[in-house]
Parts: C-alpha cells; structure tokens; sequence
C-alpha cells in the first residue's frame, strides 16, 4: 500500500473503492463459476435421475403385470396337464383357449403368447436358433432363479418392433421341457417416454441386451444391422458410436435398466441461461457502484478537509471554538474526541475545583445504597395502621425510630461514625421492620462494649441487613434470624452479620465479590464494599461464608 501515500486521499479513496467493488465482482463471478454452476448441475441431475427412475418403476409395473399372466398360466391345471400327457400340438391348443381373452383385452400391446418344447423347433419368429434361449435357464444362474428371460428388442418377420419375456413351465415329467413365451410390442416401453423433447438419449436394457431407443431412426438402424449378422437384439456395446458423456442410470426390480445419456451443454443450460439474464445486471451493478464510489469519495474528502481545520485550530490553542463535526460516522467521532479533549484541558486548569469528588461520591452512594423508597413506604403504611388502631405508645416509638433512621441516614457530615450510633440507627431500623414482619423476623445485636466508641464507616450495617431480610427470608415464611457480633483483633475488628436464611451459592457470591453482573441482590454489597474501598483507603474488607439453605455469613474488617 506505500504507492497509495503518493495520491491525495479523495484520489485513495477512490482507487480504493474501485478495486474493493473490482474484487468482490470477481469474488460473484468465481462463487457463480464454482458453487451456482455445481447447484445447476446438481438440479439436473437430480431431475433426470427422477426421470430415469420414474420410467425405470413404470416400465418395472407394465413388465409386471405381464409376467403375473405368465404365472397364473404357469400353474393353470389344464395347462400343465396337457403338457405332461398330450402331444404338442393339444398343448398349444389349449394355450390358445385359455390366453384367448387376456390377448383380445391386448391386442395392441402383444403379437403373441406361444409355448416351445425343447426340441421341438430350431428357428422360431425371429428369435434365431431356439435352444440359444432354452440354454440360458441353467441351474444357478439369474434367469435360472427368477425363472424369467427377458430378451432384447428384435424384428419379427414382419420387420416389427418386439421383444419376448420367456418363462419356464416346472411339471412333474422332466422329460417334456415346456416354454411359455409372451411377445410384447417395444412402443410399450418406448411410450413410456416418447414426449421427451430434449436432445437427450434414452436406452432401455435387459442385462446387455437393448429394449428400448430414443433415437428411433439409429434404434431401427441397429436392428437391422443385428438381423443381418443373425443377431437376437441388439448388444450394449453397439451403441457406443451414439453414446454422450454423461450417464444417469436407474434400475428396476425386474433387471431392466434405464439409462439417460446427456452432456454438459444440457447440464448447464440453466445456469447458462441466468448467466445470461446477469451480464447485464452485473454491467448495471459495475456502473452505479462507481458513480456510488466517487459521490463517496467527494462526501469524505470534504469531511476529511473540515477535520484537518479542527486539528489545526486546537494546535493553535484556539480552545474557545467548538471542534465537534455534525454527523455519526466516524469523521464526527473524531471531531467529538477532538472536543473532549479541549475540555479535558480547560479541566486541566480548574483542577482544584475536584478535589472533593470521591468524597462526594461516597456519601452519594451510601445515600442511594439507604435510602429504600419501599421500606419507607412501608414504614409509614405501618405507621399509619398504628395511628388507626390508636396503638398511641407504639405510635410514638415508630415515629421516632423513622425519625432517628431519616437524621442519621441524611446527614452528610462524616464518613466515619462512633460504633454506637451505627448501632442506634440499625435498632431504629429493625424496629421499624419488626412493625411489618413482626415474629417473622428475629434480630439479635452483641458487640463488645469497648467497640461501641470505635470509628466505624457509617451506613456499613444497615444495608447488610436489609439485605438478609429482603433476599433471605424463606418462601416457607419460617422466621429469620439475624445475629450482629464483633471480633477484636491487635490492629483491626470484625463486624459479623449472620442470617439463617436461603444462603448463597458459591456463583453468586463470586459474582458479587468479582467483577461480574450481579444483579439487584448484589447491589447493597457492592456499595458496602466500594465505600470500605474509597473511604478507608482499602484498609476495610468485605468477606462472605455461605452453605445455600442454611446460613450466611458476612464479615467485615475495619482498623482500630
């Protein structure tokens, strides 16, 4: 990037820009090229393997549905008894009665249904030579299993179209080898996907053997040439001069196999296509992102221009002038960090005015920390129901234990007070509690009378109680118990406040003692804890002992 210090910043901005938009065009482009072209392709071929299937399961259907007239006619009783007693000629008789019917409802789908005997007939129909079939049923082999044949595509002797599904008749007399042959059209598969338009190839398979062509004019041509060279049908290695690149086979229960045969141009002639309505969107794009970069580039060089003054200014020491820029980018933020810092200068100089903040800072906080608007409400609700009861002696103590709580508590003289009348402000406090909790709430205060005149930070226990009372108390509304005692040690003394209450987790009090979110439980701790820190000059420390559903302890240590 050196190069770039030679030219103005609008001239950088501008270079910039330009080859920011140059790189993310070609980014598209090659995202287009890698990913987009892979989803087409993807898409198509997914569609022509549900093509392929599709015919593959209908043409499995129609094949089928013929070969279960094979079965039944296989086990018809007639049938085979004429076949293990009578001559041929009764045999294929009584075929003829029995099929009569069934070949009349498809007359346009079949030639013919014939039975063979083995030996009986060489050349047959355009078969060939017969025993080339009857040899293929050897045990252990797949016509064997299936008891099926199903055989390519040839011409008949009326140059049709047609192709035979052979099956053997098992009967108890192993010395007459009976096939039941059932001759079917090839237009039933080749219907089945005749209103493809596309340029693709469809090839329908029996084993190696081809049943079915797209192509009609190739597939008549290689029949043809099969019938000349005394062929049954037409072998799948014959098709390798009309073959494309690209496969999508499918299968069928029966053996059959469709196969449509594409090649990339197809593949990709959606995303061709969207290329194509693109070019001209991504020209468009190219051509309103450059007159998008230079209004930019116009917009902050002047901004950067206005900047430059307001450097120049408070270098110049021409602290009166305001330096903030109009805006919220980031021109305008510098412009404001340039304003404070001017002020921070003329802080500079009336630095004595500031002397007093932490001060300041800790009464206000202790204030916020004491000041509960909804224990006040609720003191002077119970307030109230006293006046209304003409409870007159307890009246007169509520009234002047608030009174006491509200001097102490609004007062801010001091930040270190006498232990005594810490504690006289939390008695003034659990009194006025006790009127709304009643037996509800126990609290118990032993401390060691040569403390009682001992500084103490003010405010310090009054939030730690308040704190066990509102987030101790039990839902099972059994009474809380609260115990205030002391430690004396050589320099120092502990304050222990002690609750019987819910307790805290060992996550909440690290929360409270960290630096984490602590949430409104934490919020008299903390500001305990940041008092002890400001105005004892971290000689105070705050500790915490709990067991969750028994007891919590706080212990807070000051000097002598």
């Amino acid at each position: 990037m050196r190069p770039m210090g030679r030219f103005k910043f609008r001239t950088q901005l501008g270079l910039s820009f330009t080859l920011i938009i140059g790189f993310i065009i070609l980014a598209m482009l090659v995202m287009l090229q890698l990913f987009l072209r892979d989803s087409y392709r993807t898409q198509e071929s997914s569609i022509l393997m549900a093509n392929s299937r599709q015919i593959a399961i209908n043409i499995d259907n129609r094949l089928d549905y013929y070969m279960a007239y094979l079965r039944m006619l296989s086990k018809d009783k007639r049938l085979i008894s004429a076949m293990e007693t009578q001559p041929f000629t009764a045999v294929r008789a009584a075929l003829n009665e029995t099929a009569t019917e069934y070949m009349n409802l498809n007359t346009a789908r079949l030639n013919g249904i014939r039975v063979y005997r083995n030996g009986i007939y060489a050349q047959v129909n355009g078969l060939g030579n017969i025993r080339d079939i009857f040899a293929e049923f050897v045990p252990g082999s797949d016509v064997y299993r299936n008891n099926f044949l199903i055989t390519g595509t040839y011409l008949n002797t009326r140059n049709e179209k047609v192709f035979s599904i052979f099956q053997k008749v098992f009967q108890t007399n192993s010395q007459r080898e009976y096939f039941l042959e059932m001759c079917i059209y090839e237009t039933e598969l080749y219907g089945f996907y005749n209103e493809d338009d596309s340029d693709n190839l469809t090839a329908v398979f029996a084993g190696n053997r081809l049943l079915s062509l797209g192509d009609r004019r190739a597939f008549t041509r290689l029949l043809y040439d099969a019938q000349g060279q005394k062929q049954l049908g037409v072998r799948r290695e014959a098709l390798s001069g009309l073959t494309k690149p690209i496969e999508i086979p499918a299968s069928a229960k029966s053996g059959v196999e469709v196969v449509i045969q594409t090649d990339t141009t197809y593949i990709d002639r959606a995303y061709t296509a969207i290329v194509q309505r693109m070019a001209l969107v991504i020209a468009a794009v190219c051509a309103l992102a450059l007159l998008m970069v230079w209004q930019i580039s116009q917009r902050l060089n002047r901004r950067m221009k206005t900047l430059s003054a307001k450097i120049r200014d408070i270098s110049s020491w021409k602290l009166e002038q305001v330096l903030s820029i109009s805006g919220q980018d980031e021109f305008a933020t510098l412009g404001q960090e340039l304003d404070e810092t001017r002020h921070r200068i003329l802080a500079l100089i009336a630095q004595n005015n500031e002397t007093n903040v932490l001060k300041r800072e800790a009464e206000i906080s202790a204030l916020r920390a004491q000041i509960n608007s909804h224990f006040l409400f609720n003191s002077l609700s119970s307030i109230k129901w006293l006046a209304r009861l003409r409870y007159l002696d307890q009246l007169s103590d509520a009234v002047d234990k608030l009174a006491v709580f509200l001097r102490y508590s609004l007062s801010f003289k001091e930040d270190m007070v006498p232990l005594r009348r810490e504690l006289e402000h939390l008695g003034a406090y659990t009194h006025l509690q006790k009127l709304r909790y009643g037996d509800e709430l126990n609290v118990h205060i032993d401390i060691q009378e040569e403390l009682l005149e001992a500084k103490t930070l003010k405010l310090l226990l009054q939030p730690l109680v308040e704190n066990a009372i509102y987030h101790g108390r039990k839902e099972d509304g059994s009474p809380l118990n609260i115990a205030i005692f002391s430690i004396i040690g050589e320099s120092w003394y502990d304050l222990v406040v002690e609750d019987d209450g819910n307790g805290m987790s060992e996550t909440l009090i690290q929360s409270v003692m960290g630096e984490q979110p602590f949430g409104q439980r934490g919020y008299g701790l903390r500001n305990v804890m940041e008092r002890l820190r400001i105005c004892l000059l971290g000689k105070g420390k705050l500790r915490i002992e709990s067991e969750p559903g028994i007891s919590t302890r706080l212990y807070i240590r000051q000097p002598l």
